[in-house]
């Protein structure tokens, strides 16, 4: 698929397949075919998940630094100018000094310039930022806190808005309270559609007190008045919205200085003024940032927060484990010592389907505990060289190789629901969104890209599809707030070091399509899985594809039938044969990617994805297959059938 009219290509993967399940003898490893992205399987019980090397994800070193250091807070991954390509923003300015906040636009062609592309006229002492847009137009805007000193105050938040992929480079709204803020986060808070603010005020070096506030949405600008605060005064350091109680409301969390985590619980579209939900293990915390997530694997997200030693906290990571009754324990269940604790972000890294989280502390390195399937380890899979003053980790697909898929999610339309996760999270963008077969306007949903979830200005009566774009290949961005160093980018080896880069902007001729995925449970250890996928060329008219089965997982004997191909003309599709012996193991989880590629372009690329799981007692099922009623019920539940993408 071309996008833009640059001749970019475009990957749609759709998850379908048929499986047929044959008890074989395992024979030997595939050697047609060269497995170079990692993959893993995991233990579902007892021991411990047979990851990639963590070194493979990310190098030690960053592989870009912005260059003319300042003191750095916030940051955000977003597309600017609307070319499908990530920028990178970042704000400037802390309570030592004054930024600008800086634009670095990607170059089309997956790099990001070290000296930024725009900056905004005016300084400040800035706080964090968030990206939404605003107005409806189809352009991200910018929010910035203000954080302000003990004695400097300002505006707690202002927005730059975006004018056909040029920000404003002065503020285009203020906020009317003066005072100090550090945190911003945008969320829907009455499901109409629009981003609305939320603002965590306060500063624990001054004694000046402000309650947390929220503004609403209204016409694609905000009042001059909060809509909303609360009826505390905390001194909150960052706000969430993420819904605790999943009723399809977004509720908002507050992680402060001096008191416990709370989360302040949304009643319909209003929000209490007092939170009914708070941790009692952080009275003394001096928290600093929060992230949501499923990372047990049951469907229910974990609220993660950080502890700084600085002021008296525990200097703690901790994992609120989530609960089927919703909300969270209110005692973390998982935590790593980080002493002056001050970033913390969720994202699949290795593309396991599990997420992963990253941390980050003040004077310390970046690290990263990867998933291994029912929670995290007690030690990071991988720390960065540098030790660098970590103030946010933000996630995305930069470059330099392009490698994305194009998803479509269909949900039934359930009651009045206006909110929506996506399977993934650091998406990298939304194509549409139709609500009972209409086509929404931009004005009427909005999104995040970090935490993956979508609202609607109207509730579904019969099902609503978002088709959005998302990578594997997850790179890793790092605001710094030391003036000596620059922000860091640390690309994702899985996919970057496996393809190479072309030029994008040239680009014309045939284009890869691949639809299928291989799943299924209790599947007989030693047993051959029989399935299949196709292969399309949806490139210009005239054009010829040539294509190959470039890796499969390490795991198991691979045939693929055929397994390349050469001169499928446009619009035409072949169909390939898979057969994949499992390996002889019990209560074991396989997981990977098949990855096809255009053999004349290759970063025009595929994925299947394979997830495969054999049972507890292998003996017992090997004896159903004898009985073939027996058989076609196993069959049954061992298939997952998806719906293809219109």
């Amino acid at each position: 698929m071309k996008r833009n009219g640059s001749g970019l290509t475009q990957l749609i993967v759709v998850l379908i397949l048929t499986m047929v399940v044959v008890p074989v003898v395992q024979g030997g490893s595939s050697d047609r075919i060269q497995n170079i992205l990692p993959t893993h399987n995991k233990t579902l019980e007892g021991e411990p998940l047979a990851a990639a090397s963590s070194d493979s994800v990310y190098s030690l070193t960053p592989d870009w630094e912005s260059s003319s250091p300042h003191y750095s807070t916030g940051g955000a991954f977003a597309d600017f100018n609307n070319d499908d390509w990530l920028d990178f923003i970042v704000s400037d300015g802390n309570d030592m000094g004054q930024g600008h906040v800086r634009l670095y636009m990607n170059d089309g062609d997956g790099h990001l310039p070290t000296e930024a592309t725009w900056e905004s006229a005016d300084i400040a002492y800035n706080g964090h930022l968030d990206v939404a847009d605003i107005n409806g137009d189809g352009w991200c805007d910018v929010a910035v806190s203000y954080l302000g000193t003990g004695s400097s105050l300002g505006p707690i938040a202002r927005v730059y808005m975006n004018n056909n992929g040029v920000l404003s480079s002065a503020p285009s709204w203020t906020a009317n309270i003066i005072g100090n803020a550090f945190g911003v986060d945008f969320g829907d808070m009455n499901n109409d559609g629009r981003p609305d603010l939320a603002i965590a005020t306060g500063w624990s070096y001054n004694s000046y007190h402000y309650h947390t506030y929220a503004y609403l949405n209204t016409d694609g600008s905000y009042g001059s008045t909060p809509s909303w605060q609360s009826a505390d005064q905390n001194i909150y350091m960052s706000v969430l919205w993420v819904d605790a109680d999943d009723d399809g409301w977004l509720d908002l969390a507050g992680i402060a200085d001096g008191t416990q985590t709370q989360i302040y619980r949304n009643l319909g579209g209003i929000l209490e003024t007092t939170a009914s939900w708070y941790s009692t293990d952080s009275a003394n915390q001096f928290g600093i940032m929060l992230t949501a997530g499923d990372v047990t694997g049951d469907g229910i997200r974990e609220l993660f927060a950080t502890d700084n030693t600085q002021l008296g906290g525990d200097g703690y990571f901790k994992q609120y484990t989530g609960l089927s009754t919703g909300f969270f324990e209110t005692t973390h269940s998982w935590g790593y010592y980080g002493d002056y604790g001050s970033a913390v972000a969720l994202s699949d890294v290795n593309g396991d389907n599990l997420l992963d989280l990253a941390t980050g502390a003040w004077w310390f390195s970046t690290n990263l505990f990867l998933n291994q399937g029912t929670g995290l380890p007690s030690s990071p899979s991988w720390s960065s060289t540098y030790e660098t003053v970590v103030e946010k980790i933000v996630f995305g697909n930069i470059g330099p190789s392009f490698c994305e898929q194009v998803f479509t999610e269909q949900f039934t339309a359930v009651g009045d629901r206006q909110l929506f996760y996506l399977p993934h999270r650091q998406i990298q963008g939304i194509n549409s969104v139709i609500c009972d077969g209409v086509t929404l306007e931009t004005s009427e949903y909005t999104s995040s890209r970090d935490e993956g979830w979508v609202t609607i200005y109207t509730d579904p009566q019969q099902s609503l599809e978002v088709t959005y774009r998302y990578s594997v290949s997850q790179d890793m961005a790092v605001t710094n707030w030391d003036p000596d160093i620059g922000n860091y980018l640390y690309y994702n080896n899985i996919i970057n070091d496996t393809l190479p880069q072309f030029d994008h902007t040239t680009y014309s001729g045939s284009d890869l399509e691949c639809e299928g995925s291989l799943s299924g449970e209790d599947i007989t250890p030693g047993a051959t899985i029989q399935g299949s996928f196709t292969v399309s060329n949806s490139g210009d008219p005239g054009s010829l594809l040539n294509w190959e089965v470039l890796s499969h997982p390490d795991w198991g004997t691979w045939t693929f039938t055929p397994s390349s191909g050469t001169g499928l003309p446009s619009g035409e599709t072949i169909t390939v044969q898979v057969d994949v012996i499992v390996p002889d193991e019990q209560n074991t989880q396989y997981q990977g990617i098949v990855l096809l590629i255009n053999s004349d372009k290759t970063a025009d690329c595929g994925e299947i994805p394979v997830m495969l799981k054999t049972p507890y007692q292998s003996l017992q099922q090997s004896r159903l297959f004898r009985y073939p009623i027996v058989l076609e019920h196993l069959r049954s539940i061992a298939c997952i059938f998806q719906k293809p993408l219109s």
